[in-house]
């Protein structure tokens, strides 16, 4: 987001998230294909929604429209009032597949979004531990993912993606 909430849109009716009219097309060899045909909506700050739907019907990419880390062809994403133009380093995402990268420990995956941004903190590290213990995950910290079930692994990512106190999940 380019410009703060408050100062993007300050008369606005306030949505954390808003969505209108956000299309998404894939150019293939074989012709476009429309993976999300004009979705409109809007959440409220604190609103729990389920987006549900057949297999292949877009719910996916139009998450990571959301997130910002897939662009809209056409239409308007915004997030607490600021254009999603895009990665939003408030989105903790919770992948299909756990996306766990193999070389790093268990501890180390679920700090890793914060890795990206800054280096980590002593504050970092214990509220990964802090997580690791909501997910009954705490005594395989120094594990690799190749060393867990697929359940647990699931665990991680969710670690993961709440490790940032994220906004939207």
């Amino acid at each position: 987001m380019s410009l703060p909430a408050a100062e993007a849109m300050p008369d606005a009716p306030f949505h954390a998230i808003t969505v209108d009219r956000a299309r998404k097309v894939y150019e293939t060899p074989s012709g476009d294909v429309e993976a999300v045909a004009e979705a409109s909506f809007e959440i409220a700050r604190g609103d729990f929604v389920s987006i549900l739907g057949p297999s292949g019907c877009g719910k996916s990419t139009l998450m990571l429209m959301v997130a910002g880390l897939e662009p809209a062809t056409s239409g308007t994403i915004t997030l607490d009032g600021g254009v999603v133009d895009g990665p939003q380093t408030d989105a903790g995402i919770m992948f299909q597949d756990p996306t766990l990268l193999p070389w790093r420990s268990v501890i180390d995956n679920v700090l890793f979004p914060i890795s990206m941004v800054r280096p980590v903190t002593k504050a970092d590290r214990a509220e990964a531990e802090r997580l690791l213990k909501v997910v009954d995950l705490v005594d395989f910290r120094d594990k690799r993912p190749r060393e867990l079930s697929g359940g647990m692994r699931q665990r991680v990512a969710l670690a993961r993606a709440l490790v940032t106190d994220p906004r939207i999940l």
